[in-house]
């Protein structure tokens, strides 16, 4: 794969989160509500540890049959906050009071690697956006189907290679040969004898449920149908750690969080109109 800095423009631009800012101003809603949201990151040369959003800002904006969901501390502009993204794609399809994945569209890949058919697609996603806190870096996480864990079940970045190098999902796929993948997964013919293999480390995977969503209807006047309501655990991952092709351990876990939200949407007032 190439580096994360060569990466990082053209992942930030097909990431939910950034597809969607624009749209998530504060103005559409008024950003009253409870919930939290906590846990772990493990971000190199930002954050590692303990990690607590403490959200006050709660907003819906609906795209029927679609709905986005946004936990943030502060009110600002997303492009200067931090907070949790969550896209439903289709709040109709949803069961409530029932646990559902949470992941990557299958549309959404890092460069170079091929979109490919899903048997199961998610119906939610998720991406965590640190705009305030890691601001030089531009950082944002995403709900994964499966991250790889530290030996203890952490996020701690503690698997190392045979050098002392990092653990980082580029050195799991280098034990695996892939570090010079094609699209496909394949190794090229003089790749040369691949290394032994990194140790098995657990791994996790994102749910989320609602006990109630809005039916997506800005106009809906029935508050029974404008609730959000819901819990999650979510494990992050940097789309660019994935190994090509998705072949090859899942990517290191750079977030850990739990966390819920209750709150009514309300439309606020329309953004500025242009002439």
């Amino acid at each position: 794969m190439k580096s994360p800095r060569a990466l990082a423009p053209r992942v930030a631009a097909l990431a939910v989160v950034a597809a969607l800012g624009g749209v998530l101003a504060p103005a559409c809603s008024l950003g009253e509500g409870k919930g939290s949201l906590s846990g772990q990151l493990s971000i190199p040369g930002c954050w590692a540890g303990d990690f607590d959003l403490k959200p006050d800002f709660f907003a819906a904006v609906p795209y029927s049959p679609k709905l986005i969901v946004r936990i943030q501390s502060g009110g600002d502009y997303q492009d200067f906050s931090d907070g949790l993204s969550i896209l439903v794609d289709d709040v109709t399809r949803v069961q409530l009071n029932q646990a559902m994945k949470v992941s990557l569209s299958p549309a959404v890949t890092p460069p170079g690697v091929p979109v490919l058919p899903v048997a199961d697609p998610s119906l939610v996603h998720a991406a965590l956006y640190l705009q305030r806190t890691c601001r030089v870096q531009n950082v944002a996480l995403y709900a994964v189907d499966a991250v790889t864990l530290a030996a203890d079940g952490s996020c701690k970045d503690d698997r190392t290679t045979s050098d002392g190098g990092s653990a980082t999902s580029g050195a799991a796929c280098g034990a695996l040969g892939l570090s010079d993948a094609g699209p496909d997964g394949s190794s090229p013919l003089d790749a040369g004898p691949a290394p032994s293999p990194l140790p098995a480390r657990p791994t996790g995977s994102s749910w989320i449920r609602f006990a109630s969503i809005s039916n997506a209807d800005p106009d809906e006047p029935d508050a029974s149908k404008r609730l959000n309501d819901g819990d999650f655990e979510l494990y992050l991952a940097d789309p660019r750690e994935i190994c090509p092709g998705g072949v090859g351990p899942p990517p290191p876990c750079r977030g850990h969080l739990k966390g819920n939200f209750k709150f009514y949407f309300q439309r606020g007032k329309p953004a500025q109109p242009f002439p």
